[in-house]
């Protein structure tokens, strides 16, 4: 609706309270005409009463009818505005002696209103976008810089470990290395913290054993009890299947939680762990004889950065996340975490899961081989000298031959001259950092060199971000030295690259669907999606060497890469299976991380020949 369309006055309105030039906003478009209807009709009424003076009787009878029925249909669009100006602002007050002008009046204003409303709430919006930006940032940044030295620490500390020392050393080292478990404990609850709050949390549901998932923290924590005098029991009832499915990394972070606070709050006495069937769900319960909770506290227990008082924290240490983030675990999990406490005499913590039952786990005879990297050239770019360090003595035992380089331009300037195996990339560095270094390489030397981001940022948005730009892998700090020199040979072949010679085709796409291209494109965008999450559920595999997962996963994806002509990728999944049948698990794991090292060649290749499609088409 153009403005020049609408009665001078109205026009003249519109300009001066609300600014409008042109064509009038679609959202005020029918108030608007409603209001210019009116108008007219006020033009009409007032040219009747005009010409009524100069009319015989009879044709003035005829009018005043007229004019009765003209008032009525006006009285009528007066009751429409006013219901447009209560939907507008329901507390506007709009008396019945009101006429139409001031009507109008009244609709100017809640109109005005509701413009500096709008224009308040995207301020608003833009205010909590840009705080959230700054939270991620910083998050990225402590998790950086608490990280990077707690690797120096951490490193070093074991490769004194492996030194000559005295009774007393060693003791002072067993210090060192509890104290830096701890604060990367801290650091870890802090962004389980942030994951949960942003609802980028992901629970996964695999196969594991339990026995294997919590006999273990019971003996970590089963000796700090005994050091105090407390007996740690755990009573796994038999009606309890050994294997489960669910998240057992989640499982274990909870019960971690749950039995290191009756560790550190029980002086005396014992720490029952007992895990039992319960219909349906798995009860995992863990009592202690400790200090106990106060009733008027136990509400408030599992909110953030809660304890029960100030002195918790300085007698005890901790940061009051770990009890929040245990029960938003478990109720992600469509659980409930249970607490009965009384002051003085103890606690105890329930919570209670429905876990089906798994397959039972095959036994592995297999010994893992120590992985070398023999004359392997490896470019470290490091800036922090304790961490560079680290990393030169760790790949020096391994049989590497190292480079390193202080910051991203000095490795691109090495790379020009000097052929590479692998590059260990660090994020932030002085002068180039290792995102725009990556970009560097990849796009102006067009290297296809092996990268790994070797890092202390954590945040699972970096990692994706380093995968998409063509890095290998993302190992954070701080690391297994073992699992670092697993990765890199992982991505070494003789040639130093990663090979992958196949070209997707729609052929048999096409053929299946009978040359529907719409049906081509939707069957490419759900096989990328399920790529994508049967490789992030391969990683998890191998980082857990859970070789019955591996094998069910790449047997589920075999037929799909038939499907698009990545018959080398479908040949692998063969030999991982056929592996698998020789209990050759070495194999499976070595195979596997080459389908995860391939994942973005194939995605990129896929997506490229459906933007093909795509543009075929349109064409149509």
């Amino acid at each position: 609706m153009s403005i020049d369309d609408l009665h001078p006055l109205l026009k003249r309105q519109l300009k001066k309270h609300l600014s409008i030039q042109g064509v009038v906003p679609a959202e005020i478009a029918p108030f608007v005409q409603s209001v210019n209807e009116s108008y007219q009709l006020y033009e009409q009424s007032r040219e009747l009463v005009e010409r009524a003076m100069t009319l015989s009787s009879e044709e003035l009878f005829e009018k005043n009818n007229l004019l009765e029925l003209e008032t009525q249909r006006q009285q009528k669009i007066i009751e429409q505005l006013k219901e447009a100006i209560q939907t507008l602002n329901p507390d506007t007050e709009i008396k019945e002696d009101h006429n139409i002008l001031k009507v109008i009046d009244l609709l100017q204003t809640s109109l005005k209103e509701r413009k500096q409303f709008e224009e308040e709430l995207n301020l608003s919006k833009e205010k909590a976008l840009k705080d959230l930006e700054i939270r991620k940032l910083f998050l990225a940044n402590i998790s950086h810089e608490i990280r990077t030295p707690i690797n120096a620490i951490s490193g070093m500390s074991g490769i004194l470990a492996d030194t000559q020392l005295s009774p007393i050393q060693t003791e002072y080292l067993d210090a060192i290395q509890s104290s830096s478990r701890n604060l990367m404990a801290i650091v870890n609850d802090i962004l389980d913290m942030s994951k949960l709050e942003s609802g980028k949390f992901s629970i996964e549901k695999i196969s594991f054993n339990l026995r294997k998932l919590i006999e273990p923290i019971c003996k970590v924590f089963g000796l700090k009890a005994e050091e105090k005098g407390v007996q740690l029991e755990l009573d796994i009832s038999p009606n309890v299947s050994n294997n489960l499915v669910g998240d057992p990394t989640r499982i274990a972070q909870i019960v971690n939680n749950l039995v290191s606070n009756a560790t550190k709050f029980t002086d005396h006495g014992k720490i029952n762990v007992r895990i039992y069937k319960e219909a349906k769900r798995t009860c995992f319960e863990v009592q202690d004889t400790g200090i106990g909770i106060s009733e008027d506290k136990l509400k408030s227990i599992f909110e953030f950065f809660s304890q029960e008082d100030n002195t918790i924290t300085r007698r005890f240490g901790g940061t009051g996340l770990g009890l929040a983030i245990s029960k938003s675990l478990v109720e992600m999990m469509h659980g409930e975490l249970l607490l009965t406490s009384e002051k003085g005499v103890g606690s105890k913590f329930t919570f209670k899961l429905e876990l089906p039952e798994g397959e039972e786990e095959k036994l592995n005879l297999e010994k893992q081989g120590n992985t070398r990297l023999d004359n392997k050239r490896v470019l470290i770019v490091e800036d922090n000298e304790l961490n560079l360090f680290l990393a030169v003595t760790v790949l020096k035992k391994s049989g590497a031959i190292i480079y390193t380089a202080e910051n991203g331009q000095v490795a691109i300037d090495l790379l020009k001259e000097q052929p590479i195996d692998c590059i260990l990339m660090d994020l932030q560095m002085p002068v180039l950092d290792g995102i725009s270094a990556t970009l560097k390489i990849r796009n102006e030397l067009a290297l296809t060199t092996p990268i790994i981001a070797l890092t202390a940022n954590a945040l699972e948005s970096e990692k994706k971000k380093c995968l998409e730009l063509g890095m290998g892998a993302y190992i954070t700090k701080p690391y297994d030295p073992t699992f670092l020199i697993q990765s890199i040979s992982n991505l070494i072949e003789p040639n130093g690259q990663i090979s992958n010679t196949e070209q997707v085709s729609f052929a048999k796409l096409f053929e299946m669907v009978g040359d529907s291209v719409p049906q081509v494109i939707q069957l490419s965008k759900i096989f990328l999606e399920q790529f994508e999450q049967n490789c992030h559920a391969v990683e998890r595999a191998i980082q857990s060497k859970d070789n019955d997962t591996l094998a069910r996963i790449v047997h589920k994806m075999k037929p799909s890469f038939k499907l698009f002509n990545l018959n080398e990728t479908a040949a692998t999944c063969q030999k991982i299976e056929d592996a698998f049948q020789m209990n050759n698990f070495n194999t499976v794991q070595e195979l596997s991380r080459q389908i995860l090292n391939n994942q973005f060649s194939i995605a990129n290749q896929v997506q490229a020949a459906l933007d093909k499609a795509y543009n075929k088409q349109t064409l149509q």
